[in-house]
């Protein structure tokens, strides 16, 4: 017996070991709630399935590296990117039941990008600094319905030789879902976005002023020690993006259909909890409460992308746990220099490194 607890001690530090090093956060709820109490819900119908009430703090930071291939471009000698943000984050989750629970959350981040950008002999290096705050309160509604209304401002400037930009974004968003059993979870909800954007760069307006409507479904199921999801999510809204070129304006347009599919699966081993989630992005999708991560990264690419993500907690149903991350990837794609609106793009490597520590406290 005593070999058997030992031999159980020893599984549950290789795993927590192996997690710390290649975990970061998950954000994938429609049909099911997570054995993670403190994940925000994409639905806000799957929150009042919470076993308990959740407080947590978080602290993450990525670094961002971007290379681009210039061997054969007749213009560019380098061209290159520096992304570093800085994110705080809380969460409150009350326990669910069969009346009313509540979520709120919220995030604030700095970041800052440094461009150098090599043309003929002359350099440019355009500095970018923004920060964000984000706001979301949801409500679950007796087990099968939830509303929540989520709010992401962000403030950037720009700085270069050719000219200085800056930019007020905002995103509000309104959600509702619905959730049942039919013998396996099923859930589904509608998002009605508006994205703008107003701001200036060389003393040019820019302005953009549209709507993101977002649907989603799932299908899943979830027991004490374990939960499981698919789901697909697809804005309803086209984005045509001008690549330029061509006869005049608007005669060389490329459309996106931007959605996702992702997959959830996650289990229980006493007081350890590993959890793994992968989502496949399609022309430029992006989650909106990660709006510096898509306005710093990921805006110029339109390209299909495929993350995964391994989650673990260790601690009890009641008290502290706590959690840690650290996460290493490289994405290529194809994308625009950083001081370009429209052209040719370049082969581009990313090379995305980021770490995260939170607090969780269940009552």
């Amino acid at each position: 017996m005593v070999k058997k607890l030992k031999g159980l001690l020893m599984m549950k530090v290789i795993f927590s070991t192996i997690a710390l090093l290649i975990s970061s956060s998950s954000f994938a709820q429609i049909a099911s709630a997570s054995l993670f109490k403190e994940m925000m819900s994409q639905n806000p119908a799957v929150i009042s399935q919470r076993p308990a009430a959740t407080l947590s703090m978080a602290l993450r930071r990525d670094s961002v590296d971007k290379e681009q291939d210039v061997t054969n471009s007749a213009l560019y000698t380098e061209s290159k990117s520096e992304i570093d943000i800085t994110n705080y984050s809380f969460f409150y989750g009350g326990k669910g039941g069969k009346g009313i629970t509540t979520e709120v959350s919220g995030e604030i981040s700095s970041g800052e990008k440094k461009d150098t950008v090599t043309t003929s002999g002359a350099s440019e290096t355009p500095v970018t600094n923004a920060d964000m705050m984000m706001l979301n309160a949801s409500m679950g509604l007796f087990n099968h319905f939830g509303l929540g209304v989520m709010r992401v401002t962000e403030d950037r400037t720009q700085t270069s030789v050719t000219g200085n930009g800056n930019y007020d974004t905002t995103v509000t968003s309104l959600n509702f879902g619905a959730r049942f059993n039919l013998g396996v979870d099923i859930g589904v909800f509608y998002q009605s976005t508006t994205f703008e954007s107003i701001g200036s760069f060389a003393g040019s307006a820019v302005n953009m002023d549209i709507d993101m409507p977002r649907v989603g479904l799932g299908i899943g199921g979830r027991g004490k020690n374990f939960h499981f999801e698919l789901g697909y999510v697809m804005d309803l809204e086209e984005i045509r993006e001008d690549q330029g070129g061509g006869s005049g304006a608007g005669t060389n347009v490329t459309t996106y259909n931007p959605a996702k599919v992702f997959s959830a699966l996650e289990f229980r081993l006493g007081g350890l909890m590993l959890g793994v989630s992968s989502n496949y992005y399609m022309d430029g999708f992006f989650d909106f409460k990660n709006l510096m991560y898509y306005t710093m990264v990921l805006s110029s690419n339109k390209e299909n992308r495929l993350e995964n993500t391994f989650n673990f907690s260790l601690g009890g149903d009641k008290g502290s746990s706590f959690s840690g991350s650290v996460t290493y990837s490289t994405v290529e794609s194809e994308e625009l220099p950083p001081t370009l609106a429209a052209g040719v793009k370049l082969k581009t490597t990313s090379t995305i490194l980021g770490a995260q520590l939170s607090y969780t406290y269940n009552f």
